[in-house]
């Protein structure tokens, strides 16, 4: 095809239609052609936990563009000029997956910059990490699907599944992709340094339990940090738990569940 109507009939065309060498060849001839300076990209993590499933869960979109066509990523997309990467990464999060986040929602987590982690030239992502609850998906324009993926540890061993079959195994030391299928770009490494991040702050910076909702026990405190740990949550003596999260919580309530005393509700301090 030598002819277009437009340059965005062109730009899908190599997008979707052509190998990924033959976009390469063409995208750094468009967006590349005299200077060398970098692009700039976000992306987010994005967990969620279901109380009813006790299943630990991460937002992923596959792309149905070069590069990386058909395969799996978070969240993200390039910043455009005027607007901020928070405010990038809220846009890009519900364009390419229907889902709403806030500024309040979103913390920054890393800024990666390794040379040729993008094979369209040098490219930065500045990565965020969000705790929300499960909600429906819908897929963008430029991916044709968006999946929460259920999350297991096991040792040092992050394996992502979803109900397509899909399946990531990430190694926690190093972000080496390990399974059948593997995520774009260097998106393993993000997800692994924002899992581990979340497990070596949850102790003294507990906003992971906002996955929980506005309110929770601490069972269910217990369950979800199990998750993280990968273990099973009566492992994690309740008494020293319950102790160690007190000074990020306020009781709000009571509520029975099953036999015995009801068990005190609690919602996370709101930060200063």
């Amino acid at each position: 095809m030598s002819s277009f109507n437009n340059s965005l009939e062109e730009k899908h065309y190599y997008e979707t239609q052509v190998s990924e060498d033959e976009f390469l060849t063409w995208y750094k001839q468009q967006h590349f052609p005299t200077h060398d300076v970098p692009s700039v990209t976000v992306d987010i993590v994005l967990f969620c936990y279901n109380r009813e499933e006790d299943d630990l869960k991460v937002l992923l979109i596959k792309r149905n563009t070069h590069p990386f066509q058909y395969s799996w990523a978070l969240p993200g997309g390039f910043v455009q000029q005027h607007v901020s990467t928070a405010d990038s990464c809220i846009r890009q999060t519900f364009a390419e997956t229907g889902v709403s986040i806030t500024k309040n929602n979103i913390e920054q987590l890393h800024t990666f910059s390794t040379p040729g982690r993008d094979p369209r030239g040098w490219v930065i992502t500045v990565s965020y990490l969000a705790f929300i609850g499960e909600e429906p998906l819908t897929a963008g324009q430029k991916t044709s699907d968006a999946s929460w993926f259920s999350v297991k540890r096991s040792v040092n061993l992050l394996t992502l599944s979803n109900s397509k079959k899909a399946q990531i195994k990430l190694n926690l030391l190093n972000g080496e992709s390990l399974g059948r299928d593997s995520l774009a770009f260097d998106h393993a490494d993000i997800v692994t340094k924002a899992f581990n991040r979340v497990c070596n702050k949850m102790y003294h910076e507990p906003q992971v339990l906002r996955v929980l909702g506005e309110s929770f026990t601490i069972t269910q405190a217990r369950k979800l940090y199990a998750k993280f740990l990968g273990i099973d949550y009566q492992e994690i003596d309740h008494s020293n738990f319950k102790k160690a999260l007190l000074p990020y919580l306020d009781e709000v309530g009571q509520k029975a569940i099953g036999v015995g005393r009801p068990s005190k509700i609690y919602q996370l301090k709101t930060r200063q």
